[in-house]
């Protein structure tokens, strides 16, 4: 029954053509990852020099400086979750601070009606 089920909603045909679809689309992601760039290794050197310039004088290399990139993004997301959050607390304050208001006007009524 399950199998009947299944031919009725999905044909044959139709699932080999997303087959050979998911072919044809993986065989394109292999040769555009086959064109990006490569590290180069010629460079190994001058990654030795930077090295060398860090351990010497403190020089920030290429990973200091993607390292201190990601740091302020992160503290400027914290920042905006920060601002956001201090402006809902405000909001609330507000609110209890009316609802407080009228709470007082009832009570002084009914403290007046009560005498």
């Amino acid at each position: 029954m399950v199998e009947q089920n299944k031919e009725e909603f999905t044909s044959v045909s139709e699932i080999r053509q997303i087959e050979s679809l998911l072919n044809l689309l993986e065989l394109k992601l292999h040769d555009f990852h086959q064109i990006l760039p490569r590290l180069d290794r010629r460079r190994g050197l001058v990654n030795f020099g930077v090295s060398v310039l860090k351990t010497l004088f403190g020089t920030a290399t290429i990973a200091d400086v993607q390292q201190l990139h990601d740091t302020l993004n992160d503290l400027q997301l914290q920042n905006s979750d920060i601002t956001h959050s201090l402006s809902t607390q405000s909001t609330y304050v507000k609110t209890l601070s009316t609802a407080t208001d009228v709470n007082a006007e009832t009570i002084a009524n009914l403290s007046s009606i009560v005498r």
